[in-house]
């Protein structure tokens, strides 16, 4: 498995044409084989030195939230152990789970709840970071400290904020701004998009980005929560912060939860384009970006979300309640 690389795709729905950004590991032998890749980019360079086998796990938008730290993996800050809390599939968790490896340091990830069937059978991103030894703690009380913020580590403790959010995470973004910067102008790129669900990704990148604008669309809560996630980080940002620009469509997807249309969507999206996105956060992204095409107009490109094995239980879920699924046909 070389080091993860980063493709650049022509891609088309409902008359919209735009360019993914994606893993190329994701993407399907017909579209590596053939000519819709208009640009790879290769591994940053603090990927150099971390086993490959870790990125399968340190993927999407983590890659950069982590970068601080697998930049600096061979001199780390003394540190005993990682904690940070959020839900069962998050990407966030499995990525700090494999930090906690290279450190060599424990990691306990804090829930709220887990159900009965998530228990027995572990699946997905749970699976996946238990086997690499992180150590689960299902305490809604300790779960409302820590978002609160109310939660005292130990001396040695290294603490992550939901969605692996912590004090050095823009200089990730920065690098990935350097990159869309580096290829945007033969491609026709003029504008960026992203899901938030904290919105930590989007504002860093927004900050990031000075000749592009970055769209972003809540997941995770409403506008209103996000545009409030925005300003308590604004208030903390040590320069002038560009600030994402909040897309939102007529209808509010609560997080985690199955809709029908959504499940058709996704399979439109992937017969039209060939390729899988994630269900949590890319899908009901895509529903606003349908209506709101006008915004993003010609030359934009789409930043895939990875997550791809996150969604295995919630793509267990949709089957049971829906069935497969039947594309649906997207008016232009």
């Amino acid at each position: 498995m070389p080091l993860p690389s980063f493709s650049y795709v022509n891609c088309s729905i409902a008359g919209m044409d735009f360019i993914l950004r994606i893993e190329s590991r994701l993407l399907p032998p017909a579209i590596l084989a053939g000519s819709r890749i208009v640009q790879t980019m290769p591994a940053p360079a603090f990927c150099q030195g971390i086993p490959v086998e870790y990125f399968s796990a340190i993927e999407g938008n983590k890659l950069y939230k982590l970068a601080y730290f697998l930049e600096n993996i061979s001199s780390p800050p003394t540190t005993k152990s990682i904690w940070s809390h959020g839900s069962a599939q998050s990407n966030a968790m499995l990525a700090l789970s494999a930090l906690a490896q290279l450190m060599g340091v424990e990691f306990h990830y804090v829930l709220p709840y887990l159900s009965d069937e998530l228990k027995a059978r572990p699946r997905g991103n749970l699976m996946s970071a238990l086997e690499r030894g992180m150590h689960m703690h299902i305490d809604s009380e300790l779960y409302r400290r820590m978002t609160r913020k109310a939660f005292v580590p130990a001396e040695g403790d290294l603490v992550f904020g939901e969605g692996a959010h912590h004090a050095s995470v823009g200089y990730g973004f920065h690098l990935l701004a350097q990159e869309i910067g580096q290829v945007a102008a033969g491609l026709g790129i003029k504008r960026v998009f992203l899901p938030s669900g904290t919105g930590v990704s989007a504002f860093h990148l927004a900050g990031a980005m000075h000749e592009m604008d970055v769209f972003t669309t809540p997941t995770y809560g409403d506008a209103l929560y996000l545009q409030a996630e925005f300003n308590s980080l604004r208030q903390h940002a040590q320069i002038p912060h560009q600030m994402p620009k909040i897309l939102t469509g007529s209808r509010h997807y609560h997080f985690g939860a199955l809709y029908r249309e959504l499940w058709r969507l996704q399979a439109e999206l992937q017969a039209e384009t060939g390729i899988e996105f994630d269900l949590l956060y890319d899908i009901p992204a895509w529903a606003n970006i349908l209506e709101n095409r006008e915004a993003l107009g010609h030359g934009w490109l789409y930043l895939h979300q990875g997550g791809i094995q996150g969604s295995v239980t919630m793509r267990e879920r949709y089957h049971r309640m829906f069935g497969p699924a039947i594309p649906m046909k997207i008016s232009a």
